[in-house]
């Protein structure tokens, strides 16, 4: 059983905001599951951090564009420690190209990770959050979806329908007292902006209001206070220095 333990579950917790997000819960009171595609090895030095801190860590593996190793993932948590209290659907990947020639595939990919996983996910955990008189879900989204980026249309499409998703689960699940929230990051250093172009990271510098890059800290603490919020749901929250 989950006791007063408040049990996380962080799906792309092995590196970039992921393990920013992960470490956050780093704490006593919480039981972490890092969830990682196939970086076991950085999965497990971000479970040891967690554990040095106070916390408790549990590491799984699945593909975030299986349901059925999303469900099996979700089954294995509440196997362990009986309840799931937090999700934080932060797994995510990017396949560049110019829409008119973005190949198929890459359309079909970045949609099963950045849409149809957090969709399995939130499913998967509403069942139990609903038994256990209800829960939070966090979706991780992006600039991009609310108002589109040049050879992004996959990447924008997913986000943008993930907001929606956000503000319709939070309609759905509210009378269980299931919170779903969204939060939007600005542009920070992470494993996954570094692939981007140059040309990107100069742009979102040069929209920046205090010219500098986001911190993933503050972001840490933005999710860390919303969390603890029981009257909030079906939000999107801004985390940037750039104005929309």
């Amino acid at each position: 059983m989950t006791e007063n333990h408040q049990v996380v579950l962080i799906t792309g917790a092995s590196r970039g905001l992921g393990r920013h997000l992960a470490l956050g819960f780093a704490r006593p009171g919480y039981r972490v599951a890092v969830h990682y595609g196939s970086r076991s090895g950085e999965a497990e030095e971000a479970a040891a951090a967690i554990r040095k801190h106070g916390g408790e860590a549990l590491t799984l593996s699945a593909d975030f564009a299986e349901p059925a190793q999303v469900e099996e993932m979700v089954r294995r948590i509440l196997e362990i420690w009986g309840g799931i209290h937090i999700l934080i659907n932060n797994a995510a990947m990017i396949r560049d190209a110019p829409a008119v020639s973005m190949p198929e595939k890459d359309w079909d990919a970045v949609m099963d990770v950045d849409l149809s996983g957090p969709f399995h996910a939130m499913r998967a955990v509403s069942g139990p959050m609903r038994e256990q008189g209800g829960g939070e879900i966090i979706n991780m989204v992006s600039i991009s979806g609310v108002r589109g980026s040049r050879g992004q249309a996959n990447y924008a499409a997913a986000k943008a329908a993930l907001i929606g998703l956000t503000k319709s689960a939070a309609r759905e699940w509210g009378k269980y007292h299931i919170r779903v929230n969204a939060v939007c990051p600005g542009f920070m250093e992470t494993d996954m902006t570094r692939s981007v172009p140059e040309e990107v990271r100069s742009l979102a510098l040069g929209q920046s209001c205090l010219s500098g890059f986001c911190d993933p800290g503050d972001l840490v603490r933005f999710v860390r206070a919303l969390v603890r919020m029981r009257t909030v749901t079906g939000q999107v929250f801004h985390l940037d220095s750039r104005i929309i």
